[in-house]
């Protein structure tokens, strides 16, 4: 008993001084820093990249505030369908005070109808007038997008009727109620929140690299032996101290989520998730660091096999990232969140018993 407790000493006190160390690695300060960013403002950098590879979605989001400049006399119709949508439509007599507004930033568009009221004969042209800036332009547009459609169908719907052997057609449309995800919906709780949960784990299994690999090739390792430690200890200590990290790091992003108006779920599971997926990674980087004990190698062999691991996971169901996403969504059970979990913990155990089986056959050496 007195022989654990002390190793157990050794192991703590051995992460304490790695820990110490590690607060002024640059790199890894630098990389807390990033994802704490990406963390803090994740909501606008949702909407910013949902934007670019799908701005449909963007008509879903509530943008309050957007002024529209319009230009027109007998199409009241349109201006009523603009000012139920949430916009807040401007009325200008003639184009040049419109787009002094427009230039002076007082309103976001210009929109300039034609003189025709819906019962009439002539064409009615629209022009919108957007501003340069893409996404600017990208979300007025999508939210002109529903009252234009509704002031178009109006207009067919009285100009039709004028048609020659005109008959309506009667159409039962079916609602089954059911509706896709929306896109922003998606990218947060199938992309962001999963990657947030286990950039830390994929961080600490290289960082684990360098400190093992160190330690061989500046030959501190014969120095650290030489005191009564052995190099199990060693490495259960820089183990040890990389693998807490990570969930503690998932945490602080999770709180920051929380605080952007993100909704999580099981957050206690998730984290005990992120720590059994950083112990797996950590114990992987830590046998190939035994392995090759060279820096270089440790991390090539590391990439490849994280990669492995990341394509891997996309074939099955309850993999570590898509777990993340159903435990955050409630859309998935106790028992068999639990059962999942203890099946990467017994993984994780698997894995120590091949390290220290690695360790042994050093020490042979």
């Amino acid at each position: 008993m007195a022989k654990r407790k002390g190793r157990s000493r050794t192991i703590q006190t051995i992460a304490k001084k790695e820990y110490r160390e590690l607060m002024h690695e640059r790199t890894f300060v630098l990389s807390v820093i990033i994802q704490l960013f990406i963390a803090s403002f994740s909501t606008f950098l949702v909407i910013g990249l949902t934007s670019f590879y799908d701005p449909m979605a963007m008509g879903d989001i509530d943008i309050k505030g957007t002024r529209i400049a319009i230009i027109e006399s007998n199409n009241s119709d349109l201006y009523s369908f603009i000012e139920n949508s949430g916009i807040t439509p401007l009325p200008y007599a003639d184009f040049t005070r419109a787009s002094s507004a427009f230039y002076d930033r007082r309103v976001d568009a210009i929109l300039l109808v034609s003189d025709g009221p819906p019962d009439g004969h002539d064409l009615i042209n629209i022009d919108l007038y957007l501003p340069r800036s893409d996404i600017k332009a990208t979300l007025v547009s999508m939210q002109l997008k529903e009252p234009l459609e509704e002031f178009e169908q109006t207009v067919r719907d009285i100009r039709t009727k004028r048609l020659d052997g005109y008959t309506p057609l009667d159409i039962n449309f079916i609602d089954d109620k059911q509706q896709t995800s929306s896109t922003y919906f998606e990218f947060i709780y199938v992309a962001l929140l999963p990657l947030l949960m286990f950039t830390p784990a994929f961080i600490s299994g290289g960082l684990v690299i360098d400190l093992i690999t160190e330690e061989f090739e500046k030959k501190t390792i014969d120095l650290l032996l030489v005191a009564p430690v052995s190099l199990l200890d060693v490495i259960n200590g820089k183990v040890l101290l990389t693998a807490i990290i990570a969930p503690i790091q998932s945490l602080a992003w999770m709180l920051l989520l929380m605080a952007n108006d993100i909704v999580i779920h099981n957050p206690i599971q998730i984290l005990a998730l992120v720590l059994v997926i950083s112990f797996v990674l950590v114990l992987v980087s830590s046998i190939i660091s035994v392995w090759f004990r060279e820096r270089g190698v440790g991390q090539l062999y590391y990439s490849l096999v994280l990669i492995a691991m990341f394509l891997a996971s996309y074939l099955f169901t309850n993999s570590p990232l898509n777990l993340v996403t159903r435990l955050s969504l409630q859309s998935i059970s106790v028992p068999e969140s639990v059962g999942w979990i203890v099946l990467y913990t017994m993984i994780a155990l698997v894995l120590y018993a091949m390290l220290h089986r690695s360790i042994g056959k050093y020490n042979k050496l």
